[in-house]
């Protein structure tokens, strides 16, 4: 009998991707109500157009081809550049690699750092693409409620769970999906505490651009460079999810090895999304307005839930809405998504993606007026069926 890689018996597909397609059956029923979906991180804020239109000049006017290994300089100058000047850090181009989206970022550094036995440590809630890739390496994922510290994760919380086994530890902020944004304070005492205790902190800063009112602290940090990856991209940012462009920072050693992963994984990122993410950096800095556009709707959901007397995590950045319903009585999240879907054709992602079952998230993708709709949808069904 021909075999699969027996890992593979412990992964499923996506909780997000399940509740997505179980909604498409409503998409074009005409009886009842219309289908809000708020499943999938999709901005639904158009690209800047210069993206498209100054990327199309270059591929009339270059061949297009392999770019070199580890991704065109102009891209990684531009992102070194980026680094120095938000967050005052020096990183050079050869310390970084442009990979297919984040998504490959954090793959490609799973695949580089991790080994069978390993434990990586995961804060939750947590976006669940982590998981899988680690469970394919063969190691362990740890997991860290950090309900009871805001949703931040601290070296308090760390400390219990740190092994001689643990390797890595995974760090989302702005979080996916609560919004959470870590302390300067924390942030701090976490790389100190893995510098000495020679830990991986891996950092998926995707959502670093979209901040509501505190400045971002990164984990790029000079005097802890050693231990700590970084990934990034301009999925979120600038709306770019179909061009997959994302980028790895990392130690120049560590970029060795990292490079030998991506090479004989994808051999190099698409140049013309590489050109079309030059562009974005260079021509497409000022995202305030969309950063506004994003803050005014959670602002908008927030409150709305909190007059009905259900208390949301507040959110700090990203575009999602994190709701707590534990106190309502919601223990089986997937059921109850099923179930909202079903009755008020409304497409939420139940907690248990994110391993914290009894909450739901909302992401923040459409107008105003109809994110009110839905969440006006998803009060009356908890009134209905659990605030009795």
């Amino acid at each position: 009998m021909l075999e699969i890689n027996p890992r593979l018996n412990n992964i499923e597909v996506s909780v997000i991707r399940k509740i997505s397609e179980a909604s498409s059956k409503y998409k074009n029923m005409t009886d009842g109500k219309k289908l809000i979906n708020l499943t999938i991180g999709e901005p639904d804020i158009e690209q800047p157009k210069i993206i498209v239109e100054e990327t199309k000049k270059y591929m009339d006017e270059d061949r297009i081809c392999y770019s070199q290994l580890g991704g065109v300089l102009s891209l990684r100058e531009e992102i070194a550049k980026s680094y120095k000047s938000k967050y005052n850090v020096e990183c050079t181009p050869d310390e970084i690699i442009i990979t297919v989206g984040t998504t490959e970022g954090i793959a490609t550094t799973v695949r580089t750092i991790i080994q069978e036995g390993d434990e990586v440590i995961i804060p939750l809630p947590a976006y669940p693409g982590y998981e899988p890739l680690i469970t394919l390496a063969g190691a362990k994922v740890i997991k860290v409620d950090t309900s009871k510290d805001n949703y931040e994760l601290t070296v308090d919380s760390l400390k219990s769970y740190v092994t001689s086994k643990t390797r890595a530890i995974i760090v989302n902020y702005p979080s996916n999906p609560s919004g959470v944004i870590i302390s300067k304070k924390n942030r701090d005492e976490i790389l100190k505490f893995a510098k000495e205790n020679d830990i991986y902190i891996i950092s998926d800063e995707v959502y670093s651009e979209i901040l509501f009112e505190s400045e971002y602290n990164s984990f790029l940090m000079d005097g802890y460079r050693e231990n700590v990856i970084v990934l990034n991209g301009f999925s979120k940012s600038h709306s770019m999810t179909g061009w997959r462009v994302g980028y790895i920072v990392a130690s120049k050693e560590l970029r060795k090895q990292l490079l030998k992963v991506h090479q004989y994984s994808v051999t190099s990122t698409s140049i013309i999304s590489q050109m079309a993410g030059v562009v974005a950096l260079t021509k497409c800095q000022d995202l305030k307005e969309k950063v506004e556009i994003y803050k005014e709707r959670a602002e908008k959901v927030y409150n709305r839930f909190k007059l009905a007397g259900i208390n949301p995590i507040k959110p700090q950045g990203a575009f999602y809405i994190f709701i707590p319903l534990l106190d309502v009585g919601v223990k089986d999240s997937y059921k109850f998504a099923l179930e909202l879907l079903e009755e008020e054709r409304v497409a939420i992602v139940p907690g248990v993606a994110f391993s914290m079952d009894g909450y739901i998230r909302i992401s923040l993708i459409e107008s105003i007026d109809i994110l009110l709709e839905a969440s006006e949808r998803i009060i009356e069904f908890i009134k209905k069926h659990y605030m009795k």
